[in-house]
């Protein structure tokens, strides 16, 4: 099975408050090596989509890969879109945080499978700063009212560290959707209020919430990878790839052979 990575530098809200230096993206890749490095060494063949950067400082821990220099890529997950819609149907991506201990298995029957449900937490300092705030914004300028399907009735989101289709119209509506919401945003929302040079990801709400709206509002068969049994990983998303010291120092042990010492570990 074939697991799709990528990475790069010249996403332009990495710009606004993470990954803006180069210890904080090597902190970064050096974790895709570890992930890359398990996957592998569990059966599973790596495509990686990368700048030109990443590309070196990967040598060898992908099979395959496309250089990405040349596409425009604004907000975080332009660029887990744009290989979907160069894939074909059952492509699977994966974020480089997530690193396996079994090999990868997903539900064949969803239309749509994804890392994990994610319930809002008001105490929650990641949520409370970011996602709250980008969803206050959308109210505002009353998207409901421009998407059909868009609703800030969920209380949860569905996690894209993982991103399957499987069902060839559920990617065409789900892709379609993703620009035509990117498109409103960037035009509407993004000159006014400037969330981007904030630091704030708001492709957590045009893709991962909006995804979630899309499922509710047409029945779509969800699945989730946490949710499978067979399944044993570790997903160090936001903060935790930062902050979680002691655990980051024994996994750069597995590439490395001794621990990698910078600003964060």
């Amino acid at each position: 099975m074939k697991l799709i990575f990528s990475f790069s530098k010249n996403i332009g809200d990495y710009g606004g408050g993470r990954y803006t230096v180069l210890d904080e993206n090597d902190h970064v890749l050096d974790l895709y090596k570890v992930s890359m490095q398990r996957a592998k060494h569990l059966g599973h063949t790596i495509k990686f989509y990368g700048c030109s950067y990443s590309l070196e400082y990967l040598k060898g821990y992908y099979d395959t890969s496309v250089n990405v220099d040349d596409l425009d890529l604004i907000i975080t997950d332009d660029l887990k879109i744009y290989i979907h819609s160069q894939e074909e149907l059952r492509a699977i991506t994966i974020d480089g945080d997530i690193i396996l201990s079994k090999k990868l298995k997903l539900e064949k029957s969803a239309d749509i499978v994804f890392e994990q449900k994610e319930m809002f937490e008001p105490d929650s300092p990641w949520q409370t700063e970011s996602l709250f705030k980008i969803i206050d914004i959308f109210k505002k300028y009353s998207i409901q009212s421009e998407f059909n399907n868009f609703s800030f009735e969920p209380n949860y989101l569905f996690n894209v560290g993982i991103l399957q289709f499987n069902n060839k119209s559920v990617k065409n509506l789900f892709l379609d959707s993703y620009y035509n919401l990117r498109e409103y945003y960037l035009k509407n929302i993004e000159p006014t209020e400037k969330l981007i040079p904030q630091g704030l990801i708001v492709s957590t709400v045009i893709c991962q919430y909006y995804f979630t709206c899309l499922c509710n509002r047409l029945n779509i068969h969800s699945g989730f990878t946490n949710r499978e049994q067979e399944n044993k990983y570790m997903h160090l998303n936001g903060h935790f790839k930062f902050n979680n010291k002691e655990l980051i120092r024994t996994l750069f042990k597995e590439i490395y052979g001794k621990p990698k010492f910078n600003s964060y570990i």
